[in-house]
């Protein structure tokens, strides 16, 4: 059994888990659940969208709903679109970051998606609220097609010092990764004034691992020195993740793509700032810099999203998965937006990647994932609490532990049947050996709880 339910989506294996007659019965208790009458649905670029599209809105029609059909379009541009245009819901059709054989149904009301409970509560009364309808609805004539994109990309604009850049005219290289990014990203950057190659950039065409990680990103590496370019970019398959690779070729680690943004906007915009516990400590060091609020939030985007609006942070995010929340924009992790804000601050500071990656603490990230059954993580994470008794233990999401070196952060992955393991310290040594060490500790709590 591969479903799972959480922030992040309803997602498995297409056709095997995941089924179009699953989608079906999903998206009609999503309608009724919630009384939603207007809907945004978009998706990724994996063949496996097109059959679950066709499921959403046969079901949608057959409930009388008014669907706005967006087609390939990165999950932040069509959250974007649903607050823009004031639908009650969306549905986004991706598995982000997992392999081409996933797909998710991704459910959000007002441009915010369903937390956990929400997702549970949908799956849990999927076969008695999701039936079909005895009388049909407003068939093909309640589905209309609507692209977002060019209205995304000009309002986007509104935000930055378009004439900076363009004075400037930085090189970029983006990496789509075969993903709905493959649009958004290069016209957003090119209209802010970028030069800009694309590679990997054939829509569905997914030629290196979808999760945008440096082991991933060789081929943008070599293009960014090939080319002379100022800075790279990567996203997963719907474009809300962000990585950056310096003029040098460097593949820095996710978080650099939320800090130097973070620094960008704060130092114009003074405000609090909102990251996932997953995320590193460099986000101490400027929020101490720039002397605002640092709060930590849950890991998952719909968490740190509303803990953004509660504090009424101008900037947030996901440092462990390069997600860029711009709230003065867009209440989600926008990947294209997040480019955008990095080469804003080059253009204006009349400075290179790598002066950001000097200018900010360096710390080193490891991390691995132990296979362990959702059902089983529970148990697992209980007998954790208790062995690590004595410790400074910050329990917000998962476990995380803080150390005199570094911390360890240990919890079940909300989209695989996995326990992830993050070690953070100020050598790279010593993070290898948290990590070895804690991936020990995990997997004999593992087999301690196997005859429970």
């Amino acid at each position: 059994m591969t479903l799972i339910a959480s922030h992040s989506g309803i997602r498995g294996i297409y056709g095997k888990d995941l089924t179009a007659d699953l989608a079906t019965k999903l998206t009609r208790a999503f309608v009724r659940l919630w009384n939603v009458k207007r809907v945004v649905v978009g998706r990724d670029t994996r063949p496996s969208g097109e059959p679950i599209e066709r499921a959403v809105l046969s079901a949608l029609a057959d409930l009388g709903c008014r669907a706005y059909v967006a087609g390939v379009q990165p999950t932040p541009v069509v959250l974007w679109a649903c607050r823009r245009m004031g639908a009650d819901g969306a549905i986004i059709i991706s598995a982000s970051h997992n392999p081409p054989e996933w797909n998710a149904l991704k459910f959000a009301l007002k441009g915010l998606f369903l937390d956990t409970d929400e997702a549970l509560k949908l799956v849990g009364t999927v076969e008695e609220v999701g039936k079909a309808s005895e009388v049909g609805g407003l068939g093909e004539a309640a589905a209309c097609t609507y692209d977002p994109l060019e209205e995304y990309v000009s309002q986007a604009l509104k935000f930055f010092d378009v004439e900076a850049v363009r004075r400037r005219g930085p090189k970029v290289v983006v990496d789509p990764g075969g993903g709905a990014g493959f649009r958004s990203t290069p016209l957003l950057l090119r209209k802010l004034g970028c030069k800009v190659v694309t590679v990997n950039s054939a829509p569905g065409v997914f030629a290196r691992n979808i999760e945008p990680i440096p082991s991933s990103l060789e081929l943008l590496s070599k293009a960014v020195k090939a080319y002379g370019a100022d800075a790279g970019f990567a996203h997963d398959a719907d474009a809300d993740r962000l990585v950056c690779v310096t003029e040098e070729g460097e593949v820095l680690s996710e978080d650099y793509s939320l800090a130097i943004a973070s620094l960008h906007v704060l130092e114009r915009h003074k405000g609090p700032l909102v990251v996932s516990v997953a995320s590193s400590m460099m986000f101490k060091w400027i929020s101490e810099e720039l002397g605002v609020e640092l709060y930590w939030s849950p890991v998952g985007e719909v968490k740190v999203v509303k803990e953004v609006i509660r504090r009424r942070a101008p900037i947030g995010g996901e440092g462990s998965s390069g997600g860029v929340i711009p709230a003065f924009f867009n209440l989600a992790r926008d990947g294209a937006f997040g480019a955008a804000l990095i080469v804003e601050a080059l253009a204006l500071r009349g400075c290179k990647v790598s002066d950001f990656v000097r200018e900010l603490p360096r710390y080193y990230q490891v991390r691995a994932a132990v296979d362990c059954s959702i059902e089983r993580g529970e148990l697992v994470m209980k007998s954790l609490v208790d062995e690590l008794e004595g410790l400074e233990l910050d329990l917000t999401d998962g476990i995380k532990v803080w150390l005199d070196e570094g911390w360890v952060l240990i919890r079940p992955s909300r989209t695989e049947p996995k326990i992830r393991i993050v070690c953070e310290a100020r050598s790279q040594v010593r993070a290898e050996e948290l990590l070895r060490d804690y991936v020990a500790k995990v997997r004999e709590a593992i087999k301690k709880t196997a005859h429970i």
